[in-house]
C-alpha cells in the first residue's frame, strides 16, 4: 500500500494546477455554507459538525488548499470530457483530519456546478438528488470500515462531479465510450471480434456502464423498473443515433456463484440479464471488499452468516479465485445496423 506522501505526489502529478479562481473559492467558502450544503446532501449532523470543525484548520494550510483547489479545477475543466482519464488512487485515511475529510470539501464545492450541468441537460430533479447521494453512501461505508468520518473510495467522487454518472432506481449509469474511458470494461472483445460484431461493440462506440452501489435493491421487478426509467431518462440526457450497449464488469457476474447461490437469488437474476464474455480478470480484492468491508481481516475471521459470505470464503480457502466478469446487453433495444 502506498504511503500518504506517495499518494499526494500521485495526485499532484495527475491534477491540473489549481486556478486562482478555485483557490479563492476554497478560501472564501463560509463554514456555515459548507455545513448547510453537507446537511442538504444527507450527511449526518455529527459528521457535519466534524467536517465543518476542521474547515478553518485546512484553510490555514497552503498545501491542503492547493490540493483541494487542484481537485476542483480538474473536475470542472473535465466536465463534458467523458474520455478524460479517471484517477484511481488510495484514500488519505492516514493523512490526518484534513486528508481524511478532503472529499467532503471537494463535493461541497463541486456539487452546485454538477447540479447546474445536469439540469441544463434535462436530468430530472429526483435523479440529480439520487446521484448526489453518493457522498452520504460512501461516508457510511467509510465509517463501517474504519469507525471514523471520511469518504470511502474518494476518487469515485470525481466522475460523479464531472457529470458523467447518474443514479437511477437501483443502479448507477456511466456514460462511457468503449475501450476509451478508464472504466470501460476490460477485458473486452478483440479487434477482430469487435469488427465482426459491428456497431455498438467497436472501439469508441458510445455505451452505458452499469455500476452496482452498496446495498442496491436487485429484485427482478426493481431492476425492470430501473432499466425502464433509465432508458427514458438517458435516451433524453445522453441521446445517440446508433446501437448502444449496457455493460457491467463485476464479481457479481462471476458464473461460479451459480454453484453456491439458489436459482432464485437476485444476484443470479441480475447475471441472467447479461451475455458474458468468455475472458475475465481475477478480482479477489474487490469481491472481499464489497461483501465484507473489513480490510485486513484474515479469511478465517470473516463473518459467514449468509450463503454469499460462506461461498466467498470457501472458494478462497480452497485456493480458488473470484473473477470480475464482463457482460453486455442491448441497452436501447436497437437492432444492429
Amino acid at each position: 500500500m502506498l504511503d500518504t506522501p506517495a499518494v499526494i505526489l500521485m495526485m499532484r502529478q495527475f491534477l491540473d494546477q489549481p486556478s486562482v479562481e478555485a483557490v479563492e473559492r476554497v478560501l472564501s467558502l463560509a463554514t456555515s455554507d459548507l455545513a448547510a450544503t453537507l446537511g442538504e446532501l444527507a450527511i449526518g449532523p455529527d459528521e457535519v459538525s466534524e467536517v465543518a470543525g476542521q474547515w478553518d484548520e485546512l484553510r490555514r494550510d497552503e498545501t491542503w488548499v492547493a490540493l483541494l483547489a487542484a481537485l476542483l479545477t480538474t473536475v470542472e475543466r473535465q466536465r463534458g470530457s467523458i474520455d478524460a482519464p479517471i484517477p484511481i488512487w488510495p484514500d488519505l485515511e492516514d493523512a490526518g483530519p484534513s486528508g481524511r475529510l478532503l472529499y467532503f470539501y471537494l463535493f461541497a464545492l463541486g456539487c452546485p456546478g454538477v447540479k447546474e450541468l445536469l439540469r441544463s441537460e434535462g436530468c430530472p430533479e429526483h435523479v440529480i438528488d439520487a446521484t448526489l447521494g453518493v457522498l452520504a453512501r460512501h461516508a457510511a461505508i467509510h465509517r463501517r470500515k474504519w469507525g471514523t468520518t471520511g469518504v470511502d473510495a474518494g476518487w469515485w467522487m470525481l466522475p460523479t462531479l464531472r457529470g458523467e454518472i447518474v443514479h437511477i432506481g437501483s443502479l448507477q449509469f456511466h456514460r462511457v465510450n468503449l475501450c476509451v474511458g478508464t472504466l470501460s470494461p476490460n477485458p473486452w472483445f478483440s479487434e477482430e471480434e469487435m469488427a465482426h460484431l459491428g456497431e455498438g461493440f467497436r472501439r469508441g462506440d458510445p455505451s452505458i456502464g452499469i455500476h452496482i452501489p452498496e446495498a442496491a435493491p436487485l429484485a427482478p421487478d426493481q431492476l425492470d423498473a430501473t432499466f425502464d426509467e433509465a432508458r427514458r431518462v438517458l435516451g433524453s440526457l445522453w441521446p445517440v443515433h446508433q446501437r448502444r450497449l449496457a455493460t457491467c464488469q463485476s464479481w457479481m457476474l462471476d458464473d461460479q456463484l451459480k454453484e453456491y447461490l439458489p436459482a432464485t437469488s437476485n444476484i443470479l437474476s441480475f447475471q441472467r440479464r447479461f451475455t458474458l464474455l468468455s475472458v475475465w480478470a481475477e478480482d479477489d480484492w474487490d469481491t472481499l471488499e464489497f461483501v465484507f468491508r473489513s480490510p485486513g481481516t484474515a479469511l478465517e475471521d470473516l463473518p459467514q452468516r449468509t450463503t454469499l459470505q460462506r461461498a466467498i470464503v470457501q472458494v478462497l480457502e480452497q485456493g480458488g479465485h473470484w473473477r470480475a466478469r464482463t457482460g453486455w446487453f442491448d441497452f436501447d433495444g436497437r437492432e444492429p445496423a
